[in-house]
């Protein structure tokens, strides 16, 4: 199976889970508690990777054997990246190629492959390679999707 798509829009990352103990109210006894911070944006992008993928998947099933994965985020450009007046529309000579402010390319990855859980695989422990995963700046906002059983 080969799968390669891109799904348009504004990439967004995958929540940060935080851990912190706290003492039982009635034993006082401590205990570890989990909080996932996924942000309001998180749950609608999941969604539209996901239905791209099943839109390509049509009606196989989910691959069941070792994975690889290549993502190539594009993110949205930033109007200081752009010329004033009359040239509004083209680039400046140093607007940067590679996005390197938030968010974090590991979280970016996180939520596709939570997204393509159970759809184009069973688990996202079968990813086994990711050869290629990167994040910069362009005009069409989005991810290319490549899926590879190996």
């Amino acid at each position: 199976m080969i799968l390669d798509f891109f799904v348009p829009g504004a990439p967004v990352p995958k929540g940060s889970a935080k851990a912190f103990v706290v003492k039982s109210k009635g034993s006082g006894k401590p205990r570890a508690v989990v909080t996932q911070d996924n942000g309001d944006k998180q749950k609608p992008w999941a969604s539209v990777i996901s239905y791209s993928a099943l839109q390509e998947m049509r009606s196989e099933k989910p691959a069941s054997g070792p994975i690889r994965l290549t993502l190539y985020f594009v993110m949205p450009r930033v109007k200081g990246h752009y010329r004033t007046g009359k040239n509004a529309h083209l680039l400046r000579d140093e607007a940067p190629l590679w996005h390197v402010s938030k968010p974090d390319l590991d979280k970016l990855v996180r939520c596709v492959k939570d997204a393509l859980t159970g759809v184009v695989w069973n688990d996202d422990s079968q990813v086994c390679d990711m050869p290629h995963v990167l994040k910069r700046y362009g005009d069409y906002p989005g991810v290319r999707i490549t899926v590879e059983t190996i």
